[in-house]
Formats: structure tokens, sequence, C-alpha cells
């Protein structure tokens, strides 16, 4: 019977030994080089719960990985405009983050934003604009209008990157045309698909990975590639001929935001994560890395000075911005079709 027990307790034992150690895990899936090694480290060393990453060049990938089951993430990072639809497909956990004490840290006009008006289920975390880059050294001519990626000159022709990306693709190129976003007439969907087919031969990749892009720039595989403003300026770091612009058509407009998915089985360490994010000293970490604008009030005295200039980040006088919107089963299913016919 002693033997018995012995064994029974050193089972119980171990058990509660594993299920201590699960615990300090997170899973955190995210948009591809989200996380510098310096803030994780930070936050491992503060919270002893190890942090590992997976990413996605897309919120339509991050919506099927979480539709498949959610591949054990407790943490994601959607854009705002696909926050309604996670949290109508059930995919998303509701933890009331409007009631925690960090949230006073957003900025005023991202509390109880329009795509979580309860402030139940997300959480800033940073945002920018979408607009194009490219290469002054090799193209001399004007900066001011979409056209030049819609209708390139010779000199660019074959050697322009596009997002893999249906929502932002389409949405810039609607606002070029002056097509209302989210449009569900299936005439406006077809000018769309007749400019990105017309473009689409002058096109060298497809990707949204933003650490190939700068790369692929900073090398000179391609001269032109739509951007965010944060990354272009990471890229320009790299590469000084390389320009942000702020077309006469406007720019589109990004807030991504910290969910916690459903089925998360580290909920608590997911909370933790997100109100260490939240801090102003670690929102600015956040900020000097992936140099996009940051949500979070306070920031200013921890970033870095080459932040404070950068033409990237300041939005000129006049612009217009347009934000993405959470667009309808109609308009969803025209913008599938326009995707898969343009992808072949």
């Amino acid at each position: 019977m002693k033997t018995l027990m012995s064994t029974i307790g050193l089972s119980l034992a171990l058990s509660v030994a594993g299920a201590a150690q699960a615990a300090e895990q997170l899973n955190v899936v995210s948009w591809s080089g989200y996380f510098s090694p310096d803030i994780l480290n930070k936050f491992e060393k503060e919270s002893g719960i190890k942090v590992t990453v997976d990413s996605y060049d897309s919120n339509e990938t991050l919506l099927a990985k979480l539709k498949q089951g959610g591949g054990g993430y407790d943490v994601a990072i959607p854009s705002h405009q696909f926050v309604p639809i996670l949290i109508k497909e059930n995919l998303l956990e509701r933890f009331d983050p409007v009631s925690q004490p960090y949230y006073a840290n957003v900025v005023d006009n991202l509390q109880k934003p329009t795509w979580d008006p309860q402030g139940a289920y997300s959480v800033p975390f940073i945002w920018g604009t979408t607009s194009v880059v490219l290469n002054t050294e090799r193209y001399k001519g004007p900066l001011d209008s979409y056209d030049v990626l819609y209708h390139p000159p010779a000199e660019l022709q074959g050697r322009i990157n596009m997002f893999d990306s249906t929502s932002e693709v389409i949405d810039t190129a609607s606002l070029y045309l002056g097509i209302p976003l989210c449009s569900e007439d299936p005439k406006q969907m077809q000018q769309v698909l007749t400019l990105l087919k017309a473009q689409k031969p002058y096109v060298k990749t497809f990707s949204s990975k933003a650490g190939s892009i700068r790369e692929n720039l900073a090398s000179g595989e391609i001269d032109m590639s739509m951007f965010w403003g944060g990354s272009s300026l990471r890229a320009r770091e790299m590469k000084p001929s390389l320009a942000y612009l702020y077309p006469k058509e406007g720019v589109m407009a990004w807030v991504d935001n910290m969910v916690i998915p459903k089925g998360s089985k580290n909920p608590d360490n997911a909370k933790k994560f997100i109100a260490f994010l939240s801090q102003p000293e670690n929102a600015a970490l956040t900020q000097n890395f992936l140099k996009h604008q940051s949500p979070i009030k306070g920031v200013e005295p921890f970033l870095d000075p080459s932040l404070k200039d950068a033409p990237e980040l300041h939005i000129p006088t006049g612009t217009k911005v347009v934000f993405s919107q959470t667009c309808g089963e109609g308009a969803i299913r025209l913008a599938d079709r326009l995707w898969t016919s343009l992808m072949r």
C-alpha cells in the first residue's frame, strides 16, 4: 500500500508540475516580424512566461487558421476590419479589457472603437497607413498619384510587388478608382478587376511579408511595392533613396488589435501579455521596432529620435485617410471571385 501511495503521490506531483510548466507558456500568432527579441525577452524575464510566435501574412490567412481550430493560439493580432468577422464567427474569447486599468492608456479615439464598441474583445496594438514605396533612384517622375503603381512607366515594369491580401489590394484599387469600399456592385468590382489584370504583367511578386519586401527593396530586386508606412521607414533606413507616397487619391489606414482566440489554453497569460504591451514604455519598444504609430498614450519620452520627423509617420495636412471597413457577405463573395480570377 505504501508503495502504491508513493507511486500515486509521485504521479500527482509530476502531473501538478507538468500543469504548472504548461501554464507558463504563451502561443502568439501575428503578422510576420511583429515582435523584437528585446520585447519578448523583457516579458519573459518579468513574467516567467515563455512566448512562442507563429506568423501569417494576411488577415484572410489568420481567419483560416482560427477557423481550422486556432492552432492552440493564445493571442492573435488581426486588423480592425476583421475583428467583427472573428466575433461573428465566434472565434474570439470575450475578456472585457475595457474594465482593466491599462485600457486607460489607449488613445481616446480608439477606446471602444466601432469594430469593438463595448471594448470587450480587443485592445489596439499598433496603427498606420498603407500606400506605396518606390525607389527614387530608378524613377524620377511624379509621386502624387497611384498612377505610378497601376500604370507603371517602363523603368518600373516587372519590378513591382503587390500585397498577397485580397482586402488590401482591393481597398487600394477602389480608393484609386473612386469606388466605395466593400462594394457589392458587380460592375464596380469588374472595374477593379480590369485595373488589376492590366497591371499584373508588370508585377514581379505578390507578397505581404514585410521582411522579404524590405530586403527585396534594399537589394534592388524590386523598386516599388504596396507597403505600410512604418515598414517603409524601416526599408528607407536600409536604402535612403526609397520614398513613401501620399497620393492625391488618399491612403488607407488600419489598426491592428490584440485579441484572445476562442479555446486559448493560457488565457491568463494572454491577458498578462496584452497588459504588458499596453504600458507606455513597452508600447514605445514596439513602435521603435516596427516604426508604425502607437495607439498608447505617453510613449513619446521613450521613442527613438529618428521617429519624430519621419515622413512615413506624419501624414501631410489635407491627405485623405480612409479606414478599411468590415465588408458584408455580398462584398466578400465578389472580392473572393475577383481574387480567384486575378490569380489565375
